[in-house]
């Protein structure tokens, strides 16, 4: 006996259009997404029949509804993911060994594929938030320069045009450039690290710009090895100078005791 196939629900249609936007980023993660009376109008369907797309996504904990005030795109899934990936990474011993070996691959292969895939407008992206960083770097605004840099290798983890590349870049390795790369920006025991960085920046551009793969991944992961090194380093550093600071202390009580 055949089946009946049957017509798919219209809330249905809409809730499969909604989540593709929001996965896409097309509604940011906290954002207000457009009012029923809206989305109604551009589907050009009933009220109700987007109140129950909406009323799915809200029981997925995919929407928030605030009263009185519309529908929001929840940050918590994205919280509770965030979290489990700290726990996990601060019970392991070698977790920024880990950390960067991950990186280095996963970033490489999405600037291979922006340098296959980009689109006029992502180069735009790519080059202002390049600007932003070198800009940022010449007026020696911190919080500014890692902005700039989390944003600028999200731009092109964005034009490789893979929706899990996207939200891996926006989530788990965003976290992870705040517990690491940022670190040097922050601290630097020699060299300013900030001209090399540019130099990274500007050539990695450079090779997704010309449609040069290859080339594109080598420079992601020798920044991503530059930046791995001189966290080492910063950490070693560290390490020396408190030491010496202890010493130095003990000197000290030793002489008040004369």
């Amino acid at each position: 006996m055949s089946k009946l196939v049957r017509p798919q629900k219209i809330s249905d249609q809409i809730l499969a259009v909604l989540e593709e936007r929001i996965a896409s980023g097309e509604y940011a993660e906290g954002g207000k997404i457009p009012p029923e009376r809206t989305l109604a109008a551009e589907f050009e369907v009933s009220r109700p029949s987007v109140r129950a797309a909406l009323n799915i996504l809200v029981s997925k904990n995919i929407l928030e509804a605030r009263q009185g005030d519309g529908y929001y795109v929840s940050v918590k899934p994205q919280q509770d993911f965030l979290q489990s990936w700290q726990e996990i990474l601060g019970k392991h011993p070698n977790w920024e060994h880990d950390v960067y070996d991950f990186s280095c691959h996963i970033e490489g292969c999405m600037a291979s594929l922006a340098a296959q895939r980009h689109t006029d407008a992502d180069l735009k992206r790519i080059t202002f938030w390049l600007e932003k960083f070198e800009a940022a770097c010449a007026e020696g605004n911190l919080e500014h320069q890692i902005e700039a840099d989390s944003s600028f290798h999200h731009a092109i983890a964005d034009a490789a045009h893979n929706l899990l590349f996207s939200h891996l870049s926006g989530s788990l390795l965003k976290m992870l450039y705040q517990q690491t790369r940022s670190t040097i920006i922050r601290t630097h025991y020699s060299d300013d690290p900030r001209p090399t960085l540019i130099d990274h920046h500007r050539t990695l551009f450079e090779a997704i710009k010309a449609r040069r793969p290859e080339q594109a991944a080598r420079i992601a992961r020798e920044h991503l090895n530059f930046v791995s090194q001189s966290v080492r380093d910063a950490a070693d550093y560290q390490t020396r100078r408190e030491h010496a600071d202890t010493l130095a202390q003990l000197d000290l009580d030793k002489v008040k005791n004369w």
